[in-house]
């Protein structure tokens, strides 16, 4: 079997190289902290994922020291290094590859981070995102937008009269330009003969491997590199009227339209900034999406291009799936096979090695050996080689390194070659678009109503629609809907999926033929499942003799064109979708089970998992046309046409698999794929009892077949009790790719799966968590929404709702949608809500049934215009406890409105936050008079507000008060200093309620911390959380701090992260940490400048101090010493530590297995490099937002 092996162990790639580390660590540059500024309402860092989510500032370093797991994003348009947080990547559009740029050389390309997101590269000195959205290229015309952004540049005009390396036509950039040779001539000729032989006298679209060989162009697209193909030329032409008009392919664009060029010297146009052109341009897409066509077609129209308006003199295609891969041949053999009459000039052809093109396809239907070093690459084109070497010194430029590439890969493919291919173009092939398929079906049916009626369901069936992006399955859907049609049948009956157009296809392609022979049947089944596990979709003689099959076996596969002969003896399936089918068939046969995808076993299982990792697009879709073979439309023409019986405990053995994927997390990738299978499945019972396993479901929906399947899959939920959905601006994107608020008016069949998605609120009676983030959603969204909401049956109790967008927020009639809703106590929007949207909710708050406890409306775009109606709301409604105005400028005016309802004995609110809201000194007087008035407030965040000392002193009087309730006070980053500290000390001698105070980020120095000490050193202090980080102490504020630990009693957790405190400091600490009477439980010294010198003292703490449970010193040199110090004291059973914080990997690999062996002998220890998420709700990083 040749494998399309091109993935698995058949290419090998070297090392990836790792960006330099810097001798000297930088120097470090503090921002805030990440949920800090999630506060205060300001977007979070790029690049900063869930691991950042906790209260230590952020480190930034500059890019030339960062490893390759932390490498540097380039951003578009600048050509300087960026600067990346540490230990995280993001590109300016999304996690993904990580481009490094060093002075030296090229963009180097490392591992990618996610499976999502563009990569970001460098070219020619100017930054621009990879796979492309510089720019696009689309049918029509490859001519960019002049962008300074664009990776390409030149006009339609330019690109015919220069050459490559911005050289005119026939020119090396110092010639002029000549006429074509008589060996050009007859090479052209051949070429387009050799191409043209493929129609076999069919005219299009009859014939599937014919579909493209009509007229076809390249478009660009200005908003992003991508290919799609515009189909055109012979066939019947559409009737005036029927479908989408496309516009001519002559004369000058409309503004903004796309530009077109048919050329394909277009590929390889130069860079508009730099004016160099790529040596090598990498044409990448889905599996079966069309790129093979596509380039074979770009070749065609080159050969049969006026002569002296293309760049490349000779382009030769190779076919890495027709070389022999045992026989060893140089490269001007392979020349001298691809010309029409021997002997081939091939040093003529190779003296203008600039004009030359190979065009590399097929890759991952080689079994090559292209793991050889560098060393041994061939660099003489006339020595024999294996085909597999010979390809690889090809692409790494040893051979004919001048030589133009294109070459077609899967992006899997892509991924292995990357290092080798230096700073190439990368293309991607996105197939057909919406306004090309329907050009295609009313050239394919002819008749208007035959089209209208196929576009109707492929339209209103998007797992249809996105099939129909490959041309090649777009001709086959068309086929398979025309012959329903042609026998009379109603193509809206019942909903139609690919496997059961995939069923009667291929049952249908026996009809009036003999039914093949069950064994043969049996064969190919097989082979086309070992190909699916091998990622193979060529086969040669060897693979046919092992499964038993001779030639003969196979004839009436090839007489129905599902199996197609190749060169050398080799045959491959008509396209991979019917391979995946065939691959589904041969599990679900009664005859023999497939081991791979053997539903019975644990093996599918495992092979469905196989569908997150690379190439996903193979395993996984016969896992879904497996499910397909549930159905008995879909089981029933297959055992009457193939005369084959499928297993009848298909349906039991895939109900228990289904029991294991919903033991899964809930954010589990394959989920995505198990909804697809189950869509394909159309069994109303059987989707009922396998979804009655899911408790806790968490869905990213990234398109309209995403909204289709997952609104069909989750109407059968009837268990669910939390659903965390996230939508893609994408899922409502129109026909040309643009993303949408939402479906329009007129697209009733986005609408209804909508509505059908939001339907779970009621249909799912045990639904009670529901956390819902989008980008942007218009009326009709929000109004589907809203009646669920308000629908009697649901019985929804936390209600999360986001906008990722800064856009204003349609909120329609949803805030009224609350209004009554007995069951809903708790409610966070992060929206653009506005003060016209919260007048509508605070009537929702006022209602008579309103239990609502929690409200959350943090960075909702609000002002202090909205205060009077939420003060009115506060007054109204006796259950609400909890408010979060943070983010909103509501500024002193609007908080002393509220600051009147508080004074209210009505007014029952126990926690109030104000981070960032504007307010100034001028602000607390007033909360002063409400602290004292106001029995039920205990919790109080003004943090990230300029309050300074002014302001805490006025607080502090309050506080001196027996009637203040106050418990929990946040004022990190408030503008303090020690000046205020002196009030703040003596409210704290007289205070008895105050228990967590946050200080941090506050400029108060030893000074104020001495102040602080002696209020802390009082017995009877109440404090027993105290957060200084980031306050600029030093060691010499140890001393006091140490002996005011030894005196209070109540204390149980301190932070001093990030402070100067050193070694000397913390041997001053561990001296009160040491004494019986010190309560402290908890202490964070992350980044406070400390080495191996202060390990020893807190080993002896760790052991004869069991109440310390919790120990945070992260990003600290303690070296490999300081851990075997610490190591030795935890894996003592005196040691009662619970909680270590270290970041592991900043350690060497001995370090690293020494905590790792301590973890192993005491079950309950945890070492993390994420403190702030392991501790306990009353001393961990948001102890001020708890309820």
């Amino acid at each position: 079997m040749r494998g399309g092996g091109g993935v698995k162990g058949a290419l090998s790639l070297s090392p990836l190289p790792q960006a330099p580390r810097s001798a000297e660590p930088p120097e470090a540059v503090e921002t805030w902290s990440s949920s800090r500024r999630a506060v205060c309402g300001s977007p979070a860092p790029q690049g900063m994922g869930p691991s950042r989510q906790r209260r230590s500032p952020a480190v930034l370093f500059p890019p030339q020291v960062l490893s390759s797991r932390c490498a540097p994003t380039l951003c578009s348009g600048h050509t300087d290094r960026s600067w990346e947080y540490a230990g995280t990547h993001q590109s300016p559009f999304g996690v993904g590859h990580a481009g490094v740029w060093e002075p030296s050389g090229p963009p180097q390309l490392h591992q990618p981070c996610t499976s999502a997101g563009p990569l970001v590269t460098l070219w020619g000195g100017t930054c621009f995102p990879w796979p492309g959205r510089a720019g696009a290229l689309l049918p029509g015309g490859l001519w960019p937008h002049p962008s300074p952004s664009l990776p390409f540049s030149g006009s339609p005009e330019a690109a015919q009269t220069r050459g490559p390396g911005g050289a005119g036509p026939g020119e090396d950039g110092d010639g002029e330009a000549e006429d074509d040779s008589d060996d050009q001539r007859r090479y052209r000729a051949w070429v387009a003969g050799r191409f043209c032989s493929l129609r076999a006298g069919e005219p299009w679209p009859g014939a599937p491997e014919n579909f493209l060989y009509g007229p076809v162009t390249l478009q660009f697209h200005h908003n992003c590199a991508k290919l799609r193909v515009v189909v055109g030329g012979e066939g019947p032409e559409r009737p005036p009227g029927e479908g989408p008009e496309r516009p001519p392919s002559e004369g000058p664009p409309a503004a903004g339209a796309p530009e077109r060029a048919g050329h394909l010297a277009a590929l390889f146009q130069p860079d508009e900034r730099t004016q160099r052109r790529p040596n090598t341009v990498i044409l990448q897409g889905a599996v079966g999406i069309g790129k093979t066509v596509l380039a074979r077609k770009l070749v065609l129209d080159w050969a049969r291009g006026r002569p002296r308006r293309d760049a490349f003199r000779y382009v030769f295609y190779l076919d890495a799936g027709d070389l022999d891969a045992a026989a060893d041949r140089s490269l001007a053999e392979l020349m001298a096979a691809q010309w029409p009459d021997p002997p081939a000039p091939v040093s003529e052809i190779l003296s203008r090695p600039r004009r030359l093109l190979f065009v590399v396809d097929g890759l991952e239907d080689l079994k090559p050996f292209l793991d050889g070093p560098e060393a041994e690459l061939c660099r003489d084109w006339g020595a024999p080689r294996p085909a597999g070497r010979l390809l690889q010194a090809l692409l790494r430029k040893a051979l004919v390194p001048e030589a133009r590439l294109l070459v077609v890969v899967r992006p899997s493919g892509w991924a292995r070659l990357a290092p080798w291919l230096g700073c190439p173009r990368l293309v991607e092939v996105l197939g057909l678009c919406a306004a090309d398929r329907d050009d295609y079906f009313h050239r394919f049916f002819g008749a208007p109503a035959g089209a209208r009626a196929a576009l109707a369901v492929v339209r209103d069936n998007e797992t249809l629609s996105a099939l129909c992006r490959a041309p090649l399955v777009c001709w086959l859907v068309c086929a398979c809907l025309k012959r329903r049609l042609d026998g009379g049948d109603d193509l809206r009956r019942g909903p139609l999926t690919a496997s059961s157009l995939l069923a009667s296809y291929v049952a249908g392609l026996f009809r009036g033929r003999p039914a093949p022979r069950e064994l043969p049947l049996w064969g190919l089944c097989r082979l086309a499942a070992e190909g699916v596990l091998a990622r193979a979709t060529r086969f040669g003689r060897g693979d046919l003799e092992r499964l038993g099959l001779a030639e003969a076996d196979l004839e009436p596969f090839v007489a129905s064109r599902l199996l197609l002969p190749r060169p050398g003896g080799a045959f491959a399936f008509l396209h991979l979708t019917l391979q995946e089918f065939l691959a589904a068939l041969y599990s679900a046969m009664e005859v023999t089970r497939w081991p791979g995808l053997a539903p019975s076993s644990q093996d599918l299982a495992t092979e469905l998992e196989k569908v997150s990792g690379e190439d996903a697009s193979f395993v996984g879709t016969a896992v879904h046309f497996l499910f397909g073979l549930l159905n008995p439309e879909c089981a029933g023409p297959v055992e009457e046409g193939l005369g084959c019986r499928l297993a009848p405990q298909l349906r039991r053995d895939l109900l228990l698999w289904a029991a294991v994927v919903s033991a899964a997390p809930p954010h589990s990738h394959s989920l995505h794929q198990f909804f697809l299978s189950l869509y394909e499945a159309q069994d109303a019972a059987f989707l009922t009892q396998v979804m009655d396993h899911f408790r806790d479901l968490r869905l990213v929906l990234r398109g309209k077949a995403d909204l289709l399947v997952s609104s069909f899959c989750l109407r059968h939920c009837r268990r669910l009790e939390k659903l965390v959905l996230h939508l893609d601006p994408d899922v409502f994107s129109d026909d040309d790719g643009e993303p949408q608020a939402g479906p329009q008016a007129s697209d009733l069949a986005t609408a209804s799966l909508w509505k059908a998605l939001c339907s779970v609120l009621t249909t799912s009676t045990s639904l009670r968590e529901l956390d819902l983030r989008f980008f942007s959603l218009n009326d009709l969204c929000m109004k589907s929404l809203s009646e669920q909401l308000r629908h009697q049956d649901c019985r929804l109790q936390n209600l999360r709702v986001q906008q990722t967008a800064f856009v204003p927020f349609a909120c329609g009639d949803f805030p009224l949608a609350l209004s009554g809703h007995q069951h809903l106590t708790w409610l966070d929007l992060n929206l653009q809500l506005g003060d016209d949207g919260m007048k509508l909710l605070c009537e929702a708050l006022r209602h008579p049934q309103c239990n609502l406890q929690y409200l959350r409306l943090r960075s909702c775009a609000l002002t202090e215009a909205c205060c009077p109606d939420l003060a009115l709301a506060l007054t109204c409604n006796q259950s609400l406890s909890h408010l979060d105005m943070g983010g909103n400028q509501l500024l002193d005016r609007g908080v002393q409105v509220l600051c009147e309802a508080l004074s209210q004995p009505k007014c029952r609110l126990q926690s109030l936050l104000l981070p960032a809201c504007g307010l100034t000194a001028g602000v607390c007087q007033d909360l002063s008079a409400a602290l004292t008035s106001n029995q039920s407030l205990t919790r109080l965040c003004l943090a990230s507000n300029s309050l300074r000392d002014d302001g805490l002193k006025v607080l502090s009087s309050a506080l001196k008060s027996p009637e203040c309730p106050l418990q929990r006070l946040a004022l990190w980053s408030c503008e303090l200093t020690a000046e205020g500290c002196q009030a703040l000390s003596a409210a704290l001698h007289s205070n008895k309620n105050l228990t967590h105070l946050d200080l941090g980020e506050n400029d108060l120095r030893d000074d104020g911390m001495k102040l602080l000490c002696e209020a802390l050193g009082q017995p009877q202090c109440p404090l027993q959380a105290l957060d200084m980080l980031v306050c600029f102490l030093t060691e010499a504020c140890c001393q006091d701090l140490s002996a005011a630990l030894v005196l209070n009693q109540n204390l149980r957790s301190l932070n001093l992260g990030h402070n100067a405190l050193r070694d000397e400091g913390v041997k001053l600490l561990c001296e009160a940490l040491r004494h019986p009477s010190c309560p402290l439980q908890r202490i964070g010294l992350e980044r406070c400048q400390l080495n191996t010198a202060c390990c020893q003292d807190l080993s002896s703490v760790l052991l004869c101090n069991p109440r310390l449970k919790s120990l945070n010193l992260a990003q600290n040199a303690l070296w490999d010493e300081g851990v075997r110090l610490l190591c030795e004291a935890l894996e003592k059973p005196e040691c009662g530590l619970e909680i270590l914080s270290l970041w592991k990997e900043a350690f060497s690999n001995s370090a690293q297995q020494m905590l790792k062996a301590a973890e192993e002998r005491k079950p309950h220890l945890i070492i993390t490099g994420d403190w702030y998420s392991q501790d306990p709700e009353d001393y961990g990083s948001s102890w001020w937002l708890e309820t």
